[in-house]
């Protein structure tokens, strides 16, 4: 807004006081001679330092501060001069019209602060707050006794908890070992079956051999009394001959049926020792199973274990119940394979008797 710069802010005393700055000294009043604040020049391409313009130049930069757009100029006055005075009345007139209603706010606002006021001398109405603060502190006291009652309650169903799992998990451990136990049994029992297996085997290789040659011998025995006897016919008479061929023919028949026999013998013997074979085979199914079961029972058991470490009393129940039938599966399916193998001690004898 100027040309010169040069005076400091120590020296305005007496210099132009418009907005922007000015360097040039103040001018008296022409029309009343007193001191003026401007001097009533003006800088290049701007306007004369006057009252007027310093009003607007105020504006100016109050708008532009704001980050606002300055007002346009008034229409008819080149200066941009908008009638301050006049927009000062009509504001007045505003403020004037609203002057009952913010009155009246004003009276309820301080209503408020006197109520307030009052409410906070009121000893009553403090000593109430004392008593109700007092109250909350014994209500959140006994809060506190309830809930730590409440912990200890937890804490001691947790160590009931923890010593019931660690209950269940000895009980774990012992029917594993149960298991081990009893499937070395089954092995050996196993064992012992395989070899009462290979025993009769051998009796029933030795009884058909032993029914075969006895077979062979009667039937050769039986083909050398009807050669005998039919060379013995060969000289008597033809009656004679006729009574010794019918007499032939009976031994021969004999020797057939004696044939037939040995060749039943022999049928029985080899269904015999299929029956072996099969109840044999039977027997090792039922070892296979058993060890499949006592797998699953072993690998149930490591399963149940570890869920016991986790569950409460109920699930330990199913634990023991399951393991009880697991045992007596067991145990049933040891006494038909017991069974099974007292019936193969049992048939060889049968077959000495059939033969």
């Amino acid at each position: 807004m100027t040309t010169d710069d040069t005076a400091t802010p120590g020296d305005r005393r007496g210099m132009c006081e418009f907005p922007g700055g000015c360097s040039r000294p103040s001018l008296d009043d022409p029309k009343t001679g007193r001191p003026s604040k401007y001097c009533g020049q003006a800088d290049p391409g701007g306007p004369v330092h006057n009252k007027g313009n310093a009003w607007k130049e105020r504006r100016r930069l109050a708008t532009v501060g704001a980050g606002q757009t300055p007002p346009p100029a008034a229409t008819g006055d080149e200066d941009g001069v908008t009638a301050p005075v006049s927009m000062a009345r009509a504001t007045l007139g505003v403020q004037l019209e609203e002057l009952p209603r913010r009155l009246s706010e004003l009276r309820v606002f301080l209503e408020a602060v006197t109520e307030t006021v009052t409410s906070v001398t009121d000893v009553e109405a403090a000593a109430a707050e004392v008593d109700q603060a007092h109250a909350e502190a014994l209500a959140k006291v006994a809060e506190a006794d309830r809930l730590r009652g409440d912990e200890e309650r937890r804490r001691r169903e947790a160590e009931a908890r923890a010593s019931e799992h660690q209950q269940a998990r000895e009980e774990a451990d012992a029917a594993a070992e149960d298991a081990y136990t009893e499937l070395a049994r089954i092995q050996t029992e196993a064992a012992e079956a395989r070899a009462e297996l290979e025993r009769i085997q051998a009796d029933a290789t030795e009884k058909i051999a032993a029914a075969e040659t006895d077979a062979s011998r009667r039937i050769g025995e039986a083909q050398e009394e009807a050669r005998a006897t039919i060379e013995e016919i060969r000289g008597r008479t033809a009656t004679e001959i006729a009574e010794v061929k019918a007499a032939a023919a009976q031994q021969v028949d004999a020797a057939h049926e004696a044939a037939a026999e040995a060749q039943l013998a022999q049928t029985r013997a080899e269904t015999q020792t299929a029956a072996a074979h099969t109840s044999a085979q039977e027997a090792r199914e039922d070892v296979d199973r058993l060890r499949s079961e006592l797998a699953d029972l072993r690998t149930e058991a490591r399963t149940d274990r570890e869920q016991a470490r986790a569950d409460h009393a109920a699930q330990l129940a199913e634990v023991r119940q399951s393991a009880s039938e697991r045992a007596d599966a067991l145990t049933t399916a040891l006494r038909a394979a017991e069974q099974t193998i007292e019936e193969l001690r049992r048939q060889p004898g049968d077959r000495g008797a059939a033969t």
